[in-house]
């Protein structure tokens, strides 16, 4: 059977899934702003890099999952002020909800989440790197990055610096170029800290996942993932400042973005007045339920989400559940364990085409419609074991209590 292929953001097609170290994968994926409780459209990403590295595992691959926490933004300081709380004490508040909303996903790959507040000298080490070597330039306790340095930008977003320069994402008298963007601020958003060499102030975004990733993973690595919204400027400007840092190419040997979840044609936000929160979709709706719903749709489409929709998918659901469990009241005891690899062989097929998990759901739906006809005891268990192993690689539950 053919390995796996993913779509690389980055050569903007389907390449052959090749890791640095045989055997080993690491992969970050860029977390939440604790600024509030989570979103289905956070879940779809984040159930989505769950099932790629639990297919990983499966296929053998020691998976280092990192994810960051930013704990570190304008927006929570903004949100504490308002509720006249401390943006720390906000910031560990929402941060305990978004783990806690994680484990009721059901998401459970992730090695290590890291908050980016206790690598605020590591930020300030790569900064006072990147001026060193011209890369950066420091003005009135402010530092930005000088994009002129660094011929590359623009090559994730596939973007000309003449693109670029109509898209400007940080407005500042001070920099020199539109381009250029921040990696430290004399902008204080959490009181008494932080003190660098180029006076108080607080990191810039994209300075923060650096410093967690090139501290965790080291200054190469095999996956990056994150939503599309993502690859510029914010991904593009991590490449950026860690191949200016380390002088190594490429920083990151696959890009993987998921689409944009929307709602009500527009991208969930307060202002729109359209967002669903995971903790209350929760509350009338399983893990097990949401998961099949969101990987319903391939990873890199766009998707709207549907509460008629994903009505449709829990019944769906409960009914390929309920045919799971009549092959599980089937078995025999004296049944043979059989090689499941020749049943899976399409399932496999599906995840190994850029982790087709539509696809994927339909197959597993069709081994449990096939298994109810088998009157066989070892090919009852044969099915059985075949969706039990299929199931697992997606996180949805077809036997024992569902979450």
């Amino acid at each position: 059977m053919p390995g796996i292929s993913v779509y690389n953001t980055l050569s903007m097609q389907k390449e052959p899934f090749q890791t640095i170290s045989p055997n080993k994968v690491k992969m970050f994926v860029c977390g939440p702003t604790v600024q509030g409780l989570i979103h289905v459209g956070h879940a779809r990403t984040y159930i989505f890099y769950d099932v790629l590295a639990r297919y990983l595992s499966h296929n053998g691959y020691e998976v280092n999952f990192l994810m960051n926490i930013t704990d570190i933004d304008e927006r929570i300081t903004q949100n504490a002020r308002a509720e006249g709380a401390r943006p720390e004490v906000l910031a560990e508040r929402y941060a305990k909800a978004f783990l806690d909303d994680m484990t009721r996903l059901k998401i459970l790959t992730v090695t290590s989440f890291e908050r980016v507040s206790s690598y605020v000298s590591e930020m300030i080490n790569q900064v006072s790197t990147l001026v060193s070597n011209g890369h950066a330039y420091v003005v009135e306790g402010d530092v930005y990055f000088d994009a002129s340095t660094f011929p590359d930008f623009g090559k994730l977003s596939h973007q000309s610096r003449a693109e670029l320069m109509i898209r400007p994402v940080e407005i500042s008298p001070k920099k020199r170029s539109i381009l250029d963007f921040a990696l430290w601020r004399s902008l204080t958003l959490v009181e008494g800290k932080w003190r660098s060499p180029w006076g108080v102030g607080s990191p810039g975004w994209h300075i923060q996942d650096t410093a967690v990733s090139l501290t965790n993973l080291g200054p190469q690595y095999d996956i990056h993932g994150g939503a599309y919204e993502l690859i510029y400027p914010h991904h593009e400007s991590e490449i950026a400042q860690v191949e200016s840092v380390t002088g190594l190419k490429p920083f990151v040997r696959y890009w993987i973005h998921t689409g944009l979840l929307t709602a009500k044609g527009s991208k969930m936000s307060k202002s729109e007045g359209n967002v669903f929160n995971v903790r209350d979709l929760l509350r009338d709706c399983g893990a097990d339920e949401l998961r099949y719903y969101l990987l319903s749709n391939h990873y890199r489409n766009n998707m709207e989400f549907d509460e008629k929709r994903l009505k449709k998918y829990k019944e769906r659901y409960s009914l390929m559940r309920k045919g799971a469990r009549t092959i599980e009241e089937r078995r025999s005891a004296r049944a043979r364990r059989r090689d499941s690899s020749k049943t899976l062989v399409h399932f496999y097929e599906a995840l190994n085409d850029d982790f087709d998990t539509p696809r994927a759901l339909e197959i597993l739906d069709k081994l449990t419609e096939d298994g109810i006809k088998q009157s066989d005891p070892n090919q009852i268990e044969l099915y059985y074991e075949s969706l039990k192993i299929a199931s697992n690689i997606l996180g949805v539950a077809l036997f024992g209590r569902p979450s």
